[in-house]
């Protein structure tokens, strides 16, 4: 595990947390794939909302989501991106949360996940599907992910109509059992052996830090010293170059 800290602007006094996951998805099944690859990220996103809200009562939302442009484009090499969790926390538990975040998809590769668990995600995709086929947006984006699918051979049709197939075959045989070999097959496995972390960690503003100054050296040292110190201490934070946010960054290979 690697740690670096890179300061940035930051207005809120949260933290942003990303936690990361390397995926690759194999040609031989790339339709098959990519949709339930897409099932698996809602699930996992149920899964922390769970744990980390309902159970633990540290976030209000989290998102899962996912990037599969990682390669060159080719119509026949493997697919490689990464499935991303992300939420926002009080800085003080951010770690706490990440290791309770990979805790609980250690837990789906290693248990699966429950009858319910699946009935909730498949009653999700299925009634956003549906609210996607009353906006344009929805059809636009389907249509022209049909152009660029390495399926397509000229018939934009044909490549929409494999696409919505290899949507209700992973429909029809979600299960617990598929879920989990899928969270095997597609994540690394276990998940704690390959990740990313970022933390976007905000710091106590300027004002702060010269007040708790003032109260560390005023009471216990000679006042012209005192004075002296807090003076040296106000101008090395005016040198600084704006250090309002640190961004802590873990890999892990």
């Amino acid at each position: 595990m690697s740690r670096d800290v890179v300061r940035s602007p930051m207005v809120e006094a949260q933290c942003s947390v990303q936690l990361c996951f390397p995926v690759v998805l194999k040609n031989g099944t790339m339709v098959e794939e990519i949709h339930c690859v897409g099932f698996l990220s809602k699930l996992i996103e149920t899964k922390i909302v769970q744990v980390l809200r309902f159970k633990h009562g540290q976030i209000y939302s989290a998102c899962v989501s996912v990037f599969l442009g990682g390669n060159k484009p080719s119509r026949t090499g493997d697919v490689r991106g990464d499935v991303s969790i992300n939420f926002s926390c009080d800085p003080e538990i951010s770690s706490k949360l990440v290791d309770l975040t990979l805790d609980e998809v250690v837990h789906l590769q290693e248990e699966g996940p429950t009858d319910q668990d699946v009935s909730t995600v498949l009653e999700i995709e299925q009634r956003a599907h549906e609210n996607g086929l009353q906006e344009n947006y929805y059809w636009l984006e389907r249509i022209l992910r049909s152009y660029q699918s390495r399926i397509y051979s000229g018939d934009v049709g044909a490549s929409f109509k494999i696409q919505d197939e290899g949507r209700s075959r992973v429909r029809e045989t979600l299960t617990p059992s598929t879920a989990q070999s899928a969270l095997r097959r597609i994540l690394p496995y276990p998940c704690k052996k390959q990740y990313t972390v970022v933390i976007l960690m905000p710091q106590a503003s300027r004002f702060k830090l010269l007040r708790s100054l003032f109260k560390q050296n005023a009471p216990s040292r000679d006042a012209k010293v005192s004075y002296l110190l807090i003076l040296l201490n106000f101008v090395m934070l005016i040198l600084e170059l704006k250090p309002t946010t640190d961004f802590y960054v873990g890999h892990r290979f």
